[in-house]
């Protein structure tokens, strides 16, 4: 399996996204920053949980469309143009070709989360004595504590990003792949606002773990009886 991952690795020459990852990671951050300097200049200062909070809610949506590109270019764009069909003539079993693809896209997708977060949440805590976003210093033992949550979010988000494939597959087409993820990224992550609160879908204990197991039913039931079918 990690040969295969690997030969896909270099086929689709995925280094280079290594670089708009890092990127993606700097604009975040600085969008963040910009979002607490603007509340303490009204007044009224972001405490480090709502500013971590912000940070996950844009990182989750950037790169659940990030796996939506992926999918788009690993699979579904194979199917369209046929190239599925040559590698389904090595002597490989398509399942374990297919698990490939899909162990790229997830374990890429919750990589670049998981970086992106502890980027954002490293380089505040170097910065946060000259920046002065918080009125309380931010510790290194909070940043620990929040480790569990940050691998939760990374697996998670990663296996959401599988969803797609389930519109992509229906009309071999990459735009519907990564429009649905545009979709599925900005639905999941909503908050909702009511007059004494405000509420994020991702924060509902089972939520993020409910549709993270949708999105690997969906990677299976796609291709479960894929050494069985005719490639059109």
């Amino acid at each position: 399996m990690f040969k295969l991952m690997k030969l896909e690795w270099m086929k689709h020459q995925l280094s280079r996204y290594i670089i708009p990852l890092l990127i993606c990671c700097i604009g975040i951050y600085g969008f963040v920053i910009l979002m607490a300097f603007d509340s303490k200049h009204s007044g009224e200062s972001l405490l480090f949980p709502d500013f971590m909070a912000i940070a996950y809610i844009s990182s989750n949506i950037i790169f659940i469309v990030f796996g939506g590109v992926l999918l788009s270019r690993l699979i579904i764009s194979e199917f369209k143009t046929k190239t599925m069909q040559a590698m389904f003539t090595y002597p490989i079993a398509r399942k374990k070709i297919i698990r490939a693809k899909l162990s790229i896209v997830f374990f890429y997708t919750a990589a670049s989360l998981f970086i992106c977060i502890w980027f954002t949440q490293g380089l505040t805590f170097f910065l946060q004595s000259w920046l002065g976003l918080f009125e309380e210093s931010v510790n290194a033992s909070e940043l620990l504590a929040s480790m569990p949550k940050t691998i939760t979010n990374a697996l998670c988000m990663g296996a959401i990003a599988l969803i797609p494939l389930l519109f992509g597959m229906r009309k071999k087409s990459t735009a519907t792949t990564i429009t649905s993820a545009t979709l599925i990224a900005f639905l999941i992550n909503s908050t909702f606002n009511s007059s004494s609160e405000s509420l994020n879908l991702m924060d509902l204990i089972g939520i993020p773990f409910i549709l993270g197991g949708i999105g690997m039913l969906i990677a299976y039931f796609a291709f479960r009886k894929i050494d069985l079918q005719d490639i059109d």
